[in-house]
């Protein structure tokens, strides 16, 4: 049996954006989803306890800190874990200078998440 990973989805407040970043992950049986959070303060306890593999990260998220200040937190709790910002807004350049965030993808382009997940991971792509 293949071993399954553990993915902490999302760092998103939106219940409708939070939905579909579990059915795009979920399309592969290796990926399960673990937890979710919609401020930073939820996400870092859930990284702290669930020992994720990967965690999605929205920026702009409830409460005063954003995802890209999170991510350090995030980092330390959970220092395995693979973190990719997803957002609506561009922060491609900012994504690229923080050393905590693995991979940015705007959410213009929700095909291209399950892909980069299991690239990430190590994680080639399942059989259709």
């Amino acid at each position: 049996m293949t071993e399954q990973m553990k993915v902490l989805v999302v760092v998103e407040d939106e219940e409708d954006m939070r939905r579909m970043i579990f059915a795009l992950l979920t399309r592969d049986p290796r990926l399960v989803v673990t937890g979710h959070a919609t401020t930073a303060a939820e996400a870092i306890e859930a990284a702290a306890s669930l020992s994720p593999g990967l965690i999605v990260l929205d920026h702009f998220i409830e409460g005063p800190v954003t995802g890209l200040e999170a991510a350090p937190s995030l980092k330390q709790v959970a220092p395995a874990a693979k973190i990719i910002l997803f957002s609506a807004h561009d922060l491609s350049s900012e994504a690229r200078r923080s050393p905590d965030i693995d991979a940015y993808l705007q959410k213009d382009q929700p095909q291209k998440l399950l892909p980069l997940a299991q690239s990430l991971l190590g994680l080639g792509p399942i059989a259709a």
